[in-house]
């Protein structure tokens, strides 16, 4: 037992004592009679209580996809607590976007802790961010060895920002040393980052239609009512 602890046990056993022997020195109060018992009114029975039905949370799919349409609308509060609802059910997209929001607002530090979250669960844009803050001492200390390790799982799943990122050190050498200049390289990640953002752009593209599609669908069905 450390002396500090030894202090506070002896400080309370010393109060305890105090407090028992002038409960003992006290005398004793007269004791009154009792009044007589009322006998007490018959008990209605209670009615049962119906079950309530447990709610079920909204998938964070959905609630992402309803903070995407609060954007759309410049609805920004209703987005960032939409994005909040689904991170807490630990979607790492939204986590990305709480990192994101956060970074925006100057809260370098929590989008730090929001981008850690996603990135230890795999999600390639957490990954990116996160490495992205150890690359610029954003939020964290700088440090260009964890920042290589993070943009290198990134790019191994595929995605074009941290593939670029590892073109263009390879082309100029970078991170403190860690990447010498290879030209081979250099040109390898680059033809996979223009690659990567050829699908991208397809696949946004796409969605874009989609959304655009679904709007018209929607305006459609109300102007009909």
């Amino acid at each position: 037992m450390s002396t500090r602890h030894s202090q506070s046990f002896w400080i309370r056993i010393f109060v305890l004592n105090l407090l028992s022997s002038i409960a003992l020195a006290a005398p004793a109060a007269p004791v009154t009679p009792a009044a007589p018992v009322t006998p007490a009114a018959p008990v209605t029975p209670v009615a049962p209580v119906t079950p309530v039905a447990p709610v079920t949370p909204a998938a964070p799919e959905k609630l992402v996809a309803q903070a995407e349409k609060a954007l759309d609308s410049e609805e920004l509060e209703t987005a960032i607590k939409l994005y909040h609802q689904a991170a807490e059910l630990n979607y790492t997209p939204a986590q990305v976007g709480m990192g994101e929001f956060a970074e925006s607002a100057q809260n370098l530090e929590e989008a730090v802790g929001w981008f850690l979250m996603a990135a230890m669960q795999g999600d390639v844009a957490g990954q990116f961010n996160l490495a992205r803050m150890y690359a610029a001492g954003s939020g964290i200390e700088r440090d260009d060895a964890k920042a290589l390790y993070w943009f290198r799982r990134s790019a191994a799943k595929n995605y074009p920002p941290s593939v670029r990122v590892l073109a263009d050190a390879y082309r100029r050498g970078g991170f403190s040393g860690l990447v010498k200049i290879d030209q081979e390289q250099a040109k390898l990640w680059e033809d996979k980052a223009l690659r990567l953002e050829a699908i991208g752009m397809k696949q946004a593209a796409d969605k874009a239609a989609a959304r655009k599609k679904l709007q018209e669908e929607e305006t459609a069905k109300k102007s009909n009512k």
